[in-house]
């Protein structure tokens, strides 16, 4: 299938070079003491959920939200709301911004969010390709997938690019669980009958991170750079994530509002990250010798990897995955503490930090691993050379 296999002519005669980056985050920052006052979840035996657990449990003292968590209220775009799109743009405007291009010259636009401003006949990219600019003949691909989905985006531009060669592709990752937070919906998070209605506002926040890549046959004489590698496989077994409401199967009616709330396993998610970060781990090293190796000549050490980009799903289970995976802990850097689980969004914010903070130069090796919801659950990696 095409997450398991070789992208053909990738690295070996076109080169997909990452040509500039960018995000971005809301302004606002909500600490958990305001959401639990907002939700009011209690444990079992009935006493209420302190601060304290979810620092202790989920490793995030404070997210970006853009929701008035107080006044139970968002606002509209009209208003200065952020909603996924306005999110997806300025974080696509920052990373054309970085690759010194125009919304014209892209070719191919791939946007990865379960959290769109419209959810049929993607609709919502009338909205990116306006206020954006793009051509009327730009390749458009919506991936619903959710914290794993970059690997399927990153895929689907370089299979593009390697095939259109030369070309321009934008890949932007965006999250806005805020805009399903809301005074008619209040009761379902907090009395949802999983009795888990509140886990997804403490874990999800707003965000978006963009990527430029740029396909040009291979000059024959330089060792490859861009993208050397991206890999995918998909559970459709485990079940991360549901939300039922809205579909073919469950159309929307005022008898199913509780269908349309984002409720997470977060059990699940603790029970098969490690075994599928593992997994990602292991595609690596399969791939290495035909993939990295001919880069930087080096076999298999994880010391070779300036950067390890770890999907944020939270603070303890990515620190549980640097400890079993073996990774330097200096080389992982970790947001999801101050800015929350921003879903397929958050390993391209932690690549903005880090070259906006210098921490990252041309010519480095970073490393992309993946875990998430998306056609039951995913994983998968990204090798890249800045």
């Amino acid at each position: 299938m095409l997450g398991s296999v070789a992208i053909p002519k990738l690295g070996s005669e076109v080169s997909v070079s990452l040509e500039g980056v960018g995000s971005y985050l809301p302004d606002r920052r909500v600490s958990n003491e305001e959401i639990l006052e907002y939700l009011h979840p209690v444990r079992p035996d009935g006493r209420p959920l302190e601060p304290e657990w979810v620092v202790s449990h989920l490793g995030i003292n404070e997210r970006r939200l853009d929701y008035e968590f107080g006044g139970a209220r968002k606002r509209s775009r009209a208003d200065g709301g952020m909603f996924d799109g306005d999110m997806a743009l300025r974080a696509s405007r920052g990373a054309l911004g970085d690759a010194g291009l125009e919304a014209a010259d892209i070719d191919v636009l791939v946007h990865v969010t379960t959290t769109p401003d419209l959810i049929a006949c993607q609709d919502h990219f009338r909205f990116l390709m306006t206020e954006l600019g793009l051509r009327r003949d730009a390749d458009l691909v919506h991936h619903n997938l959710g914290c794993a989905g970059l690997a399927s985006g990153f895929r689907t531009a370089a299979c593009s690019l390697v095939s259109m060669a030369p070309a321009t592709a934008l890949v932007v990752a965006s999250n806005c669980p805020s805009g399903y937070f809301g005074p008619e919906v209040h009761d379902y998070y907090y009395k949802h009958q999983s009795g888990l209605g509140w886990l997804a506002p403490l874990m999800f926040a707003d965000g978006a991170g963009a990527a430029v890549w740029r396909s040009t046959p291979r000059d024959q004489s330089q060792a490859p750079t861009g993208m050397l590698s991206a890999r995918y496989e998909t559970s459709p077994d485990i079940g991360l994530v549901s939300y039922p409401g809205g579909g073919c199967l469950h159309h929307t009616s005022a008898t199913n509002v509780a269908d349309h709330v984002f409720l997470m396993d977060g059990v699940k998610v603790a029970e098969v990250f490690p075994s599928l970060m593992a997994r990602d781990f292991e595609m690596l090293q399969e791939d290495w010798p035909t993939t990295v190796k001919p880069v930087t000549g080096t076999d298999f050490d994880v010391d070779t990897v300036a950067r390890w980009y770890l999907h944020q799903a939270n603070g303890v289970v990515v620190r549980q995955a640097i400890d079993m995976l073996g990774l330097p802990p200096d080389r992982v850097p970790i947001s999801v503490d101050h800015y929350g689980n921003t879903s397929a969004a958050s390993t391209l914010i932690l690549l903005d930090d880090d070259r906006r903070a210098g921490n990252v130069n041309v010519g480095d090796l970073v490393v992309f691993l993946w875990v998430g919801a998306g056609n039951g659950a995913m994983n998968g990696y990204a090798a890249v050379v800045l």
